[in-house]
């Protein structure tokens, strides 16, 4: 995201330069539509790194959940052999087993069984995970060790996630696909992984098991033939070409769920670019224009306040909610279709209920001899924490989506003439399916991500031509019922773009599935952060790589509260750590331990994800001696707490070293606006060069040392600029991460405070205050203020960077 920042003193402007920190976001909160991009998602072929040992499971109780079957029992025993406890949970209905026995869930769900249209196993073996999930919930939610507890969901999509080709033996292994993804957004600490495999056989499936519970990374990893492989998306091509026989006037489009909201926007494109006839359904019946519907807006706004107010009881508020919305919902579908009609547009209305088949088989023989097109767009998202829903609302949710797709398809199969008639079903995913939802939505994720492997399963074994279009949330459209917090997420969707995509797609009749991806937003845990590791040629890459960069190894995660992580650094992996020496030993340079520090406070925000800046970085101490690689190496460890101190986030951080002493220490303090720094250089009567000609002390003895290849020095005396360290200079990465402030700043700094020391030893470098103004990755000239002692940063003539009372102590 790039904000214009705040003017300088004089009225100048700090000429357009990025916002520091703005945690985790890379899209204007005040315009969240971002165009997207297209892609695709396939396996990769990565082997497994973790070690191999006798008994990887060792000391581990895990609650294996499935039918009560050869397959599940097989699995359970070998397991056992792996070193495992295995706690058994087959039965339908009955209480799972107390959580003191196990700390992970094996989830083989419907693995073993071969799908056949309209199978219904599926109900209860959600509900048995739901039963499950639930009851580790406030376990799992306030335990801050990280990945202490895995859900693991063991999925039969052919080995491949159900792409790749081959046969797709249990498309509904999407539905525990979408469920695992969504999952850590309500539990953070929980480690997660989808494991697919391509024989339903226990060795198999223990064996895929016991090499990635005990450190899941990827969402989604496969095995096929032995072979390990990671579905990576891609970019596409950004508009498919149009296929032979894209709709015309003579053809007809069904839209399931498509009187409202995203399916009516793509309904009435339909019928605009192609002339052809668009039959939407609802639930209900056509609305009329009588009653509540023939009310203008004032007079509904007033009987909806009356109804509201009749409300004495919660239960009588939401079925008094209830009513009001589905009034809601007549209006603006009875509006739709007026508007539709005026506009000379052929949008008809159908009532149906598309998990019910005797509506849909109704449907079918209204249409004659069936629809050339059929748009699968019904669903429901009624988002709320997982612990609050019920077996009965997931499966319900879900069943919109897997229901109605068999339904749908068995509809088509039902009579040679619809077969034979109809060119394209096309899914409408979702993201949340893909990528994970919102917090609320696992249910909704499951459910869309289902549809996916559903249309790869009828496209490969029953012939049919089906697409799946997994879409962001669209601007201000759609079922999402908290948009303000879905814009966190991920960005939105220009209606426009949307339809016009929308029509392309459908256009070009293709058997596939298209991911759309707008930016990445602020909402992330570390577990999902690493499984975007596979994502290519997406423009937040760089952002979310240099997240991860600095995140290190996690070890706690208490969302809005704290993070603690450790971080190996190898003397000479990179330039900028084969750069500086402290006594003579190769050290880590103090720009990088700000680095580190600074990136905690990516992940201890506020409640809500409010938008915020880093505004300084307060009572800054390094020990210079702690910066010394041991036998080659440094682990940093690093503990990040967050709260709210006098009006103002806080964000105080402590590295430690391996040992357990203290390195260095900061307190992070973020606010709404930009820092603004004060008078530019030359304003400032009496600055003077750090190093300059008389200024500078004896030195430390050569206490402190830089190569001068990665952070050169000025030149004699400087006035000159501060000479330009790069990214790319510092780290061998493919996306060097951009700094907060510039390195060659800091190091020029303690350059400077190093000189005029008359220490001889290390001692512990001390900043009370250190404040990064927008523009402060880059700064061009340093001085120092011999009247008050503060150091100055500045970049085009204008200040970024303010330190203030900077030594080295004892």
């Amino acid at each position: 995201m790039t904000l214009a920042p705040p003017a300088a003193p004089g009225g100048r402007a700090t000429g357009g330069w990025p916002a520091l920190r703005p945690h985790l976001s890379s899209f204007d909160p005040d315009a969240f539509v971002r165009p997207v991009g297209r892609f695709v998602w396939e396996p990769v072929e990565v082997p497994h790194e973790g070690p191999g040992t006798a008994q990887p499971l060792a000391g581990r109780g895990l609650l294996l959940v499935g039918e009560p079957t050869a397959l599940t029992a097989g699995v359970g025993a070998a397991l056992e052999r792996l070193g495992a406890r295995v706690v058994p949970y087959t039965a339908d209905g009955a209480q799972p087993p107390p959580g003191e026995g196990w700390d992970g869930i094996v989830d083989l769900n419907v693995t073993g069984n071969v799908y056949e249209l309209g199978d219904t196993g599926w109900r209860s073996a959600l509900a048995r995970t739901t039963a499950v999930v639930r009851a580790a919930y406030p376990r799992w939610a306030a335990e801050r060790r990280f990945r202490r507890h895995v859900y693991l969901a063991v999925t039969h999509l052919g080995g491949l996630g159900g792409h790749g080709g081959g046969a797709v033996p249990q498309p509904l292994g999407g539905v525990w696909a979408g469920f695992a993804k969504c999952l850590p957004r309500e539990l953070p600490a929980a480690g997660m992984c989808v494991v697919d495999v391509d024989l339903a056989e226990a060795a198999v499936v223990a064996d895929a098991v016991a090499r990635e519970y005990p450190a899941p990374e990827h969402f989604e990893v496969c095995y096929r033939a032995g072979r390990r492989h990671v579905l990576a998306g891609r970019p596409a091509v950004d508009a498919p070409p149009p296929g032979e026989r894209p709709p015309g006037p003579e053809d007809t489009v069904l839209v399931t769920g498509g009187a409202r909201g995203v399916g009516f926007a793509a309904a009435r494109a339909f019928a605009e670019t192609f002339g052809c006839r668009v039959v939407v359904t609802g639930r209900g019946e056509r609305p009329t224009a009588e009653g509540r519907n023939a009310l203008d807006d004032a007079e509904f706004t007033a009987w909806r306040r009356a109804r509201l107010a009749t409300a004495r009881t919660p239960a009588d508020l939401a079925a008094v909610r209830s009513e009001v919305r589905r009034a809601e919902e007549a209006r603006t579908v009875l509006a739709n279709l007026a508007g539709a009609a005026a506009d000379g547009l052929r949008v008809d209305y159908l009532r149906c209920d598309c998990t019910r088949p005797e509506e849909v088989e109704r449907v079918f023989a209204a249409l004659g001899e069936g629809p050339t097109h059929v748009v699968h767009n019904a669903g429901i998202d009624e988002p709320a924490r997982f612990d609050r829903k019920s077996a009965a609302d997931v499966v319900r949710t879900v069943e919109v989506k897997v229901t109605g797709f068999a339904n749908l398809v068995a509809a088509v199969l039902a009579e040679p003439g619809r077969r034979a008639r109809l060119r394209l079903l096309s899914n409408v995913g979702s993201l949340a399916g893909r990528m994970g939802g919102m917090v609320g939505q696992i249910d909704y994720a499951a459910g869309n991500e289902a549809l996916a492997r559903l249309g790869f399963w009828a496209r490969d074994n029953l012939g049919l031509p089906v697409q799946t279009l997994c879409w962001p949330t669209w601007e201000r459209l759609g079922v999402i019922a908290n948009y303000a917090a879905a814009v966190r997420y991920v960005s939105t969707l220009d209606p426009a773009e949307g339809a016009r995509r929308w029509c392309a797609e459908l256009a070009s009749g293709h058997t596939g599935e298209a991911v759309f991806l707008g930016r990445v937003g602020a909402v992330l845990a570390p577990s999902q952060l690493r499984g975007f590791g596979m994502l290519t040629g997406h423009p937040d890459l760089p952002r979310l790589h240099a997240l991860d960069h600095y995140l290190g190894r996690v070890e706690e995660y208490a969302v809005f509260r704290s993070l603690r992580t450790s971080l190996t650094l190898t003397a000479g992996e990179h330039p900028c750590l084969g750069e500086f020496s402290v006594g003579g030993a190769p050290a880590v340079p103090v720009s990088v331990v700000v680095e580190y520090a600074v990136g905690g406070g990516d992940w201890v925000v506020p409640e809500g994800w409010p938008l915020l800046h880093l505004r300084e970085l307060r009572g800054l101490t390094v020990r210079l001696a702690g910066l010394r690689f041991t036998g080659g190496s440094l682990t940093l460890r690093r503990e990040a707490e967050g709260g709210y101190r006098d009006g103002e986030w806080c964000v105080s951080v402590a590295l430690r070293d391996g040992a357990g002493a203290r390195v260095a220490s900061v307190t992070l303090v973020y606010g709404e606006e930009p820092p603004e720094v004060g008078a530019p250089d030359e304003d400032r009567e009496g600055a003077a060069a750090p190093g300059g000609a008389g200024e500078a002390r004896p030195g430390a003895g050569g206490a402190l040392a830089w190569a001068g290849v990665v952070f050169p020095e000025g030149g004699e005396g400087l006035p000159g600029p501060l000479p330009l360290v790069r990214p790319a200079d510092l780290w061998t990465v493919p996306f060097p991460p951009e700094p907060t402030i510039d390195p060659a700043a800091l190091e020029a700094l303690v350059r400077a405070v190093d000189a005029r020391s008359p220490r001889r030893t290390p001692g512990t470098l001390v900043v009370r205050r250190l404040v990064p103004a927008p523009g402060a990755q880059r700064v061009e000239r340093l001085r120092a203020d011999p009247g008050t002692g503060d150091w100055t940063g500045s970049r085009e003539g204008v200040p970024v960077l303010l330190a203030q009372a900077v030594a080295l102590t004892g």
